[in-house]
């Protein structure tokens, strides 16, 4: 039971990088010791779908701090804190009977590695053997594995849905894509894309009409974050799983 609990956090943390919206191949370019501050996208509210998509110029920040609320139907339910940093990502997701589940992007290395806090040992991923596994699905087949509200547009050109709302009285965008497979179904993803980070604050993912995961952003800000973060401790020794299928990876002991 624990080792499928902790298959089931390495599947949220992969979900999560999906859709947390830090493109690194829209994330402006900075020096490390500066700080790109947001800039809120202009709107022209009477355009929707593809057209306003195409409109936006979003100034995403290099440095970003997120804390995230997911919700997986009756199996998951977790507060996360996630920092980017141009093209590094950091998550630390408190669970239940694991402790603080640390996943870690460095660019640098183009690996991506997992541990709990506390254990000395942990997994990783490289850049080139996830990409091979992420399949032809649109959700998970645009470029380097993450969503930003450029790729929905391209990815999506026919049939998404995209409009100005507003939500917890900040001026987002809301988009609407849709999905269809032959093993499940109907598949809709909406995100609440913040206009001044560039970044969902809210997302649902549902099934036949289902809401099957939620994440809301709770708390969100542009600080300055160390490089530091994003490098893997030295006293944890991480096996190499990247070229291991699902079936290989159910035989993954618990941490």
């Amino acid at each position: 039971m624990k080792r499928n609990r902790f298959l089931l956090v390495l599947l949220v943390v992969l979900s999560l990088l999906l859709i947390s919206g830090c493109s690194s191949n829209s994330a402006s370019k900075s020096d490390d010791s500066q700080n790109t501050a947001p800039q809120t996208a202009t709107l022209d509210e009477s355009l929707s779908g593809a057209a306003l998509l195409s409109s936006l110029n979003f100034s995403y920040p290099d440095s970003l701090k997120m804390t995230t609320h997911t919700v997986i139907t009756d199996s998951f339910d977790a507060t996360s804190t996630t920092y980017t940093k141009g093209k590094n990502f950091r998550m630390e997701m408190d669970l239940p009977d694991i402790g603080k589940q640390i996943t870690i992007y460095n660019a640098a290395d183009g690996i991506t590695y997992q541990y709990t806090e506390g254990q000395t040992t942990g997994i990783s991923f490289s850049d080139q053997d996830m990409s091979a596994d992420q399949g032809d699905s649109n959700l998970t087949n645009m470029e380097e594995g993450m969503t930003s509200i450029d790729d929905l547009a391209k990815a999506f050109p026919d049939n998404v849905v995209a409009r100005v709302e507003t939500l917890n009285g900040e001026k987002v965008i809301y988009v609407e894509t849709t999905e269809n497979d032959g093993q499940n179904g109907t598949v809709d993803l909406h995100m609440w894309f913040s206009t001044k980070y560039g970044v969902p604050l809210k997302t649902e993912v549902l099934s036949n009409g289902t809401v099957t995961m939620s994440t809301v952003v709770t708390d969100i800000s542009a600080d300055t974050i160390a490089d530091s973060q994003f490098t893997p401790p030295a006293d944890v020794v991480f096996t190499d799983f990247s070229s291991m299928d699902m079936d290989t990876l159910m035989d993954i002991p618990s941490p």
